[in-house]
Order: structure tokens, then sequence, then C-alpha cells
């Protein structure tokens, strides 16, 4: 099996694909970005080379001759190595409840055949910012596990120290020099809290992290001077250990002077006196605020990728990209398998005077508003996208021209029948014209959209707020 090894970007890829045109023109691009590249055809063959080598990128086909792709993808994020995976999904399957399938099974990026160039392009260049930041997230947890390896290696040795030093009075002095020593060099902060949340000791790091003196800690509580998202809580580490728990590991949030909000990792032990007896808790932390802040930009990158692009921002549909894919893909459809094809083109009434008069701002509320009306109106395969300013697109695929103008009145009706309020003294109601147009056999897509535009045109000059289908 080949070894994957860096390209000149540092990064790796794996190609999952069993048709060999489709699989070297995926390794000619994704080559191009400046990953080494293994390619397979078969699930089995792929497996073989993700245990071989260590991929930063995964492009992947859903179908397989051997498995199916998702199966596939889950196996490789149920690895040690997945949470650190980014994947792109390249299939056949075009619907959007195939796209939201795959994002719900793990894969990061969802893209439809047939394979462009330039829209391939897009994907790795946003794949490549998910790697790097997979990447920084992968050091961070390293250097997290190995701090908490320390942080359980002092531990160990503290609670031996002080246990010498309650049951040995021979070895007390030792015993101190011992404590005071971990004091100083453990990672983080730590401290020693009583059962009545006095603060007995705690090291430097710990003063700096809370911002007070030694002296400004001097016979204080614990949460008088940390005070954070778990203190006066049950989830306080000091209930958990008094109601018997032997480790107590919690990330918790803390507020700062400047209104930021700092987060810490704790764990917190017994504190046993020479008897056996509950004397309070051990408590280390550690700041992992860079970490935290870095999964969180993380996800919300990754949320905003997905949105943007598919979804138009404003009004919750799909954008104009995603129509001109899917209308080519719907046509290619209703020529293979005979089924009628209707699409639907609106254009909200003097929406430029409603603009002048009332402002952007209002306009974005209507919209908005339309926008919600035409999802409430459709099935869950109809596709509707924003086409641009105030126009509206719907595709309904398996839909003849009538059953299109049912859609479309509903749509129309229901729209005429919301009521806006730019000021309190005024109340508006907007209308929209509908172009509705069937496809027929052997024409484009853009031969059908234009009709579409013709009839809508045709509904506002025979008076506005009414369908037109021709």
């Amino acid at each position: 099996m080949t070894e994957i090894t860096p390209g000149k970007a540092g990064f790796t890829a794996l190609i999952v694909e069993d048709d060999q045109a489709v699989c070297d023109l995926l390794q000619r691009i994704v080559e191009s970005q400046g990953y080494a590249v293994v390619a397979c055809t078969t699930g089995a063959s792929a497996m073989a080379a993700f245990a071989a080598g260590s991929p930063h990128l995964i492009l992947m086909d859903w179908v397989l001759p051997d498995m199916d792709g998702l199966e596939l993808s889950r196996t490789f994020l149920a690895s040690e190595r997945g949470r650190y995976l980014t994947i792109l999904m390249i299939s056949g399957k075009d619907s959007p409840e195939d796209s939201a399938t795959a994002i719900a099974a793990g894969v990061n990026y969802f893209m439809v055949k047939p394979v462009e160039k330039k829209v391939l392009d897009i994907w790795l260049s946003a794949a490549s910012q998910h790697v790097r930041a997979c990447l920084q997230r992968e050091v961070d947890d390293k250097a997290l596990a190995k701090i908490q390896e320390e942080l359980v290696d002092n531990n160990l040795q503290l609670e031996e120290a002080i246990s010498r030093a309650n049951a040995m009075a021979m070895e007390a002095e030792q015993a101190y020099i011992e404590i005071n020593q971990i004091f100083k060099t453990v990672a983080g902060g730590i401290l020693l809290v009583d059962k009545h949340y006095n603060l007995l000791r705690c090291n430097d790091a710990f003063l700096e992290m809370a911002g007070v003196t030694k002296e400004e800690s001097l016979h204080r509580k614990c949460y008088e001077i940390f005070h954070s998202c778990l203190c006066e809580t049950k989830d306080c580490p000091l209930q958990l250990v008094k109601k018997g728990e032997k480790r107590v590991e919690a990330e918790i949030e803390k507020g700062e002077p400047d209104g930021g909000i700092a987060y810490y990792s704790s764990i917190s032990t017994p504190f046993m006196g020479p008897g056996g007896d509950l004397l309070g808790i051990v408590e280390h932390i550690t700041d992992i605020t860079e970490r935290v802040k870095a999964e969180k930009a993380l996800a919300e990158s990754e949320r905003r990728y997905k949105e943007l692009s598919l979804v138009d921002e404003l009004t919750k549909l799909f954008n104009k990209r995603y129509f001109n894919t899917h209308l080519q893909l719907e046509v290619e459809r209703a020529n293979r398998h005979g089924q009628p094809l209707s699409l639907l083109l609106l254009d909200i009434d003097n929406f430029k005077h409603h603009n002048d008069t009332y402002g952007h701002a209002d306009g974005d509320r209507v919209l908005a508003r339309l926008g919600q009306v035409i999802a409430a109106s459709l099935r869950v395969n109809d596709i509707p996208c924003r086409y641009g300013g105030e126009e509206f697109t719907i595709i309904l695929p398996v839909t003849s021209g009538e059953e299109a103008t049912v859609v479309a009145e509903r749509i129309r009706a229901s729209f005429a029948g919301v009521a806006f309020y730019p000021t309190p003294q005024e109340t508006v109601r907007k209308t929209v014209s509908i172009g509705v147009t069937q496809y027929r056999a052997g024409e484009s897509g853009q031969s059908l959209l234009e009709r579409a535009d013709q009839n809508m045109y045709e509904a506002k000059q025979s008076g506005k707020n009414r369908y037109v289908l021709k």
C-alpha cells in the first residue's frame, strides 16, 4: 500500500472514487493545490491507505462498489484521528435531503457531480482552512493532554507528600519541603480548600489567574477570590467531593474584569487528614482559554461555510448559485425519466417604491416575510431560491404546469394577506406577480427560465398580483 506523505503545502489527501476518469480529474486538481495524494477505487483499499498513512483531507464518492460511502466516512471519523479529519463528499446524489443526510453523518462539505474545476477549487479553498484549523486543534489537544498527565503525576506526588506529612511526624519537615517544591513547579494553579471554603494555601500561578496578591488572599473564601460558573451550584467540586466523589473534572467559565470570558480546566481530589477524615479538596486549575476560543471559532467557521455556500442569509431560502446548479440537474432528470418539471418566477410588485418610501430596512422585512410564506407553501422536494433583489424562483420537480398554478395561487394569496406596519399609523399589504411555466422536452434550463420571466412580465403588465401560465 502506498504510504501517504505530505505534499508541498504540508497536507495529505485521500481520494476514494470508483470512476477512474473522475478519480484522475480529482487527483490532478487536488495535487495542483499542493496536496500529496493517494487515490483508491474501493472502500477496502481506502481503509488500508488510511491505516497506512494519516491524511488530512478525504474526497470520497457516496456510492462505492464494495460499501456505502457514508459508512466508510463514519469508520474514518470513529478512528483515533477522526476528529481532526476534513471530509468532502462528491456524489451524484443531488437532492437537499441527500446533502442534509451527508452533513448529519459527519461529512464537512458536500458537492454534487459532475465535478467542475472552478467549483471544486472553491470547496478546496474552504476545506484547506478547515484542515489548518483541525491541525491547530490537534496540536492544542496534545499540549493539553500532556499538561493533564503532568497534573495527574503531580497530584499523586502531592497526595503522597501530604499523607506522609500527616501520618509520620518524624518526616514532617521533609514532607513540608516536598509540598513547597510541588507548589512551585506544578503546571497551572493549585490550591487547598477546607470544608468551609476557606483558602488554606495556593501557588503563585493561581494568584495570577485570580488577579490577587498573596496578602489579599489571606483569610478569604475560595469563591470570593476565584468566582466561576460552578460556585454556589450543585456542581461545585467541594460539594461533589463531600458527597463521595474521588475525582472531579470540569471545564469552567469565569468572567474577566474587561468583560470577556476565560475558560479553565479543573481537577479536584479529596484532601484527607491523618485519620482518613475529609479536610477539604486539592484543586488543579489550567487556563484553556485559547483552546476553547479556537474550537468555538472553528465551529462557527464550519457553520458559516455550510450556510453561505447554500443559503441566502436574509430569506433563509437557497441562493442563486444553488438554483443554477439544481435547475440543470432537474432538467436532466426530467429528460432522463420523462417526468414533468415546472418553474415559478416571482417578483414583488412596486418594491422599489416601497424601499424609496419606507427605507431598505423595512424592504428587507418584506423580503424575509415572503421567504417564510414561500417555505410554508411547498413540499419537501421543492427547491425555493432567492434569485436576486426582489425576485424569487421555485423549481417544482415532478409537477405539471397546471399543478404549479395551484402552488402559485397559494403563495400569491398567502402573501397578499400579510400586513406590514412600516409606521405606527400605516398598514401596508404587498403583492407578487408570478410567471409559471412547464418544461418542454429537449429545451435548456435557460430557455425554461426565460419563458418564466416572460410570463412574469405579462402578469405585471396585465395588472399585477396574479400569475400567468404559458
